[in-house]
């Protein structure tokens, strides 16, 4: 027998709402394993819809196509690497070594710690897509069963699994949680550590709130703005106990742990990471100016397409019964503080993008399945299966129209190279989507002895984008052609017509259409939208090509630093 949806806690008191077995009645004659069946039977659906979205929707075979994804990947390449080669006499010249051979490398831009567990994968597994997928399908089935376990604290095994189905198949979690980004692992830490500090806020027990405020301080570690959750731990905390708060010594204790253990962090980010500093000030991308009243609802105007118009609607009528009924909102807080800050917080920052703010989707999808359960208040029997109902809804809305994107092609022009080319070759590759060619080249580990070299980073200087200002490296063609040949290309890479707007790449690609270049292969790109590239040329050096180690030095304005190291042609 399923059980009932019922919930009178729902206007019980605040110890009510953190029953650690939901705030559904028991009846007596139930047995506790049959809760235990029911949990159990809903955390193996949600996987199995996990499984689902990856197995019809994820790309493989290095078909990436947000510039940021393969970038991740690479880095988790480099951790596996780096563990691997255990450089301590110098690590500085290894990073440096590395970053030089394969640029994508963004391994100090971001944290570390969504790395470590792809290089774990990697090590198994082998360095490739399918296996960072097989890392973020890990985080994705965390996520949703950590959402399970945190709506249990309000709701039935049925809605909860309703509200996890919500999250789980929501447009905004659909898609990034099936390409190698930080924002699921996240998201996922993030929920878990709200597990544990509403249970803390239950039984009193004070490992709970240290687990739950070290989960927060982990999600930081895989992306910074995790820590808007400190904001939210900190303000329930005095809002449930008050000035007791400021007495209890173990406030203190995990203050400064939080504190010591973020340091690293803050260091890493200010020495590496100005631009995501400049991102919170200001972005030359936005179109918003900071004060503007469209940045503070930006936000807002993305969560239809984020989670929604079904389960939107019934958010908007569960908070609306929430904020009619003054004696319930004590019910849940953590809830809206959650949502209130973090959206305040992600609005704040003038860098905006729907990826961003995923983490207050939680909330949003508790508010849709609490408004669902009010409406059917005469019949509890029917909340489940309607909170279910708007989860298949939300998750057919995704599946039918929100697909993840790809660029396909590209693992064939790395098989290609890795066939053709001669031991020790300089490649350079010219195009938009330079971190799917080079990760795709790192995955060839009979490879390892080719050099890859960016044309934007011998030819121009760009912060982070283009709209943030270019600076030109005005070369004549001979010179081009001379430098290339100095540095011991054997192979260009390159995609017709690549930035050629930039007189330094229209000269850059004249010289590939001349004598000192021979066209020896072209490759077509398949992609499900209308992507940057359609086609891949291959062109083979013909000038008197050096074979010295030659000196390279690579401006990285990002991070405020110029990496050289010396290209070994022998």
């Amino acid at each position: 027998m399923q059980p009932t949806s019922e919930d009178p806690a729902s206007r019980g008191s605040l110890s009510d709402l953190y029953s650690i077995e939901g705030t559904l009645p028991r009846p007596s004659s139930r047995k506790p394993s049959t809760y235990w069946y029911w949990n159990l039977l809903y955390a193996a659906l949600l996987v199995a819809v996990v499984v689902l979205l990856f197995l019809t929707g994820a790309p493989v075979d290095d078909a990436f196509s947000y510039p940021d994804a393969p970038r991740h990947a690479l880095n988790g390449a480099f951790m596996l690497d780096l563990i691997r080669d255990h450089p301590f006499a110098n690590p500085t010249a290894y990073s440096m070594n590395y970053y030089i051979k394969y640029p994508a490398l963004t391994i100090l831009f971001y944290p570390p710690l969504f790395y470590v567990l792809l290089a774990a994968f990697y090590a198994v597994f082998g360095v490739s897509q399918s296996a960072a997928l097989g890392a973020m399908f890990v985080c994705y089935v965390a996520l949703a069963i950590g959402c399970f376990r945190l709506a249990r604290f309000w709701l039935s095994p049925l809605e909860a699994f309703g509200v996890a189905l919500i999250l789980a198949g929501a447009p905004e979690i659909a898609y990034w949680g099936r390409q190698v980004m930080l924002e699921i692992p996240a998201f996922a830490l993030i929920v878990w550590s709200a597990v544990f500090v509403v249970r803390y806020l239950h039984e009193k027990r004070i490992t709970s709130l240290y687990l739950g405020i070290a989960l927060t301080v982990l999600a930081m570690y895989v992306k910074l703005t995790s820590g808007f959750f400190l904001i939210v731990c900190a303000a329930v905390l005095f809002e449930t106990r008050g000035k007791a708060l400021l007495r209890d010594r173990h406030s203190y204790i995990i203050a400064l742990l939080a504190v010591i253990a973020i340091i690293p962090l803050l260091i890493l980010t200010l020495k590496f990471g100005q631009t995501n500093i400049q991102s919170v000030r200001g972005s030359a991308d936005g179109d918003v100016t900071g004060t503007s009243i469209s940045e503070w609802v930006w936000y807002a105007k993305q969560l239809p397409t984020q989670i929604g118009w079904p389960c939107l609607a019934a958010t908007a009528v569960g908070l609306g019964l929430i904020m009619a009924r003054r004696n319930s909102v004590s019910q849940y807080t953590i809830l809206l503080l959650w949502f209130a800050i973090g959206y305040l917080f992600f609005s704040a920052i003038s860098l905006k993008d729907t990826r961003f703010d995923v983490a207050v989707l939680f909330p949003i999808a508790m508010f849709a399945a609490i408004g669902m359960r009010e409406l059917l208040a005469r019949w509890p029997r029917t909340a489940g299966p309607a909170i279910v109902v708007l989860g298949i809804v939300t998750f057919g809305l995704t599946y039918f129209g929100r697909p993840v994107q790809y660029v396909s092609g590209y693992r064939e022009v790395t098989d290609y190279i890795a066939k053709t080319a001669p031991r020790n070759s300089v490649l350079v590759f010219s195009g938009y989507r330079d971190g799917s060619f080079i990760f795709s080249m790192r995955t060839h580990e009979e490879r390892r002895d080719l050099w890859i070299i960016r044309s934007d980073k011998l030819l121009l200087k760009i912060a982070v984008s283009r709209s943030q200002g270019v600076q030109q490296k005005l070369m004549s063609a001979d010179a081009i052609a001379k430098m290339l040949d100095d540095l011991g290309v054997r192979y260009v890479i390159a995609q017709p017509g690549f930035w050629t707007d930039l007189e330094a790449m229209r000269r850059f690609e004249e010289v590939l259409h001349s004598p000192h270049f021979e066209l020896v292969r072209s490759f077509s790109m398949r992609a499900n939208y209308h992507a940057q590239e359609n086609e891949i040329v291959v062109y083979r050096n013909l000038g008197h090509i050096a074979s010295r180690p030659a000196d390279l030095k690579i401006d990285i304005p990002m991070i405020n630093r110029t990496m050289s190291s010396v290209v070994n042609k022998n």
